[in-house]
């Protein structure tokens, strides 16, 4: 579904309010908030990343800069694999969705691992090793594929509910990505990071007044110049599923 076009001269009232602070902490409740927002006259609703969360539940560190949160499924349906719809969703996301779907798998088998801290031809992604895992697991793929396809699914329903009643999706998409993510495993080339997989430079703030002495944030620093020979094709991808999910989006500490 393209995104609402939003005019920003016009004022407006909004509600930042994450799908996780909802009563059951999934999208079941997601309608009725919109009906209380629709009869509040708030026309924008802006949340915090959705992303896949790691061990310390910061939507602002996950697993993937693509893969949406399972945990926000009100209901699963089962899986389906002559679902003709799921078949165009794998086709028109497998730039992340495999790769997602295999980091999650490896990841799951190596005891929650790092990725840096895998099995070699795990870790630098062995062809023969990743071809012979993928046959392993291939339901447990599947499964992760077909929640990401449910996700996807449920929200394109619930934004159009949205924009029926005028109200707006405001996105928040962080600038940098964790280290132990699926993105800096599927592609290291386009990270800062020595031969052992570890970032050779790393992000945080100089001292200010949140913070006496800084922050070190910690996740690894793009190439940029590497980005710049592919054209920027993974920001500009990044984007667009982005947009494919809101109509506004925030890049978080640009």
């Amino acid at each position: 579904m393209p995104y609402m076009p939003c005019n920003l001269q016009q004022r407006r009232a909004g509600v930042l309010l994450h799908p996780t602070s909802l009563p059951s902490g999934t999208l079941k409740d997601a309608r009725r908030w919109l009906d209380f927002m629709s009869a509040s006259d708030l026309t924008v609703w802006q949340m915090l990343p959705l992303g896949v969360p790691q061990a310390d539940f910061s939507p602002y560190q996950c697993l993937s800069a693509f893969a949406a949160n399972p945990a926000l499924l009100d209901s699963r349906a089962p899986y389906d694999a002559d679902n003709s719809h799921y078949q165009a969703f794998c086709r028109q996301e497998a730039h992340w969705l495999h790769d997602y779907a295999l980091f999650r798998c490896i990841k799951t088998a190596n005891r929650e691992a790092a990725w840096f801290d895998w099995p070699e031809e795990l870790k630098w992604r062995d062809p023969d090793a990743l071809q012979q895992f993928a046959s392993t697991y291939h339901d447990s793929l599947q499964a992760i594929k077909w929640k990401q396809f449910q996700l996807h699914h449920n929200w394109q329903k619930l934004r159009s509910d949205a924009r029926d009643r005028g109200i707006h999706l405001f996105g928040d998409m962080p600038i940098f990505v964790a280290h132990d993510s699926a993105d800096v495993w599927a592609c290291p080339k386009r990270f800062m990071l020595d031969d052992e997989g570890k970032p050779a430079w790393v992000t945080g703030v100089p001292p200010d007044y949140f913070s006496e002495n800084g922050q070190r944030w910690g996740n690894p620093h793009y190439d940029w110049d590497y980005h710049l020979q592919e054209n920027f094709e993974w920001w500009l991808a990044r984007l667009e599923h982005h947009f494919q999910w809101f109509d506004l989006v925030r890049i978080d500490h640009f």
